[in-house]
């Protein structure tokens, strides 16, 4: 299952050179850069990237400080409707989720190898 939260602009035209590596990892969303984040914001934001890409460009949101924002985050950054901020949060909160159950799934496998 790939995970196209967890996949860098930078890596996501290299799945046809991959197609044979089925342990090709996603780029870890923790060293994201901001043009990066800025496509995350407007795969899955999409009616808000418009509005607020360029506070995430001026704030130099980098996949570190994406995962650690909340509603006030947001808010400090000039997001003034909560609604939005709202629809941003919850997907922060997937794409963290997402992101460590991937975490989690290497735990696991290195828990395996190491038996």
């Amino acid at each position: 299952m790939t995970n196209k939260n967890c996949v860098s602009p930078a890596n996501s035209n290299k799945d046809s050179d991959n197609s044979t590596n089925t342990n090709a990892r996603p780029k870890l969303v923790f060293f994201w850069t901001n043009a990066e984040v800025l496509k995350w914001l407007r795969r899955h934001c999409e009616e808000y990237h418009t509005l607020y890409a360029s506070l995430f460009l001026e704030n130099d949101i980098t996949g570190r400080s994406l995962l650690k924002m909340n509603d006030s985050t947001l808010e400090r950054m000039g997001i003034k409707e909560k609604g939005h901020r709202e629809v941003i949060c919850t997907e922060i909160l997937k794409l963290k989720l997402k992101s460590d159950i991937l975490e989690l799934k290497d735990l696991q496998k290195k828990k395996g190898e190491a038996l």
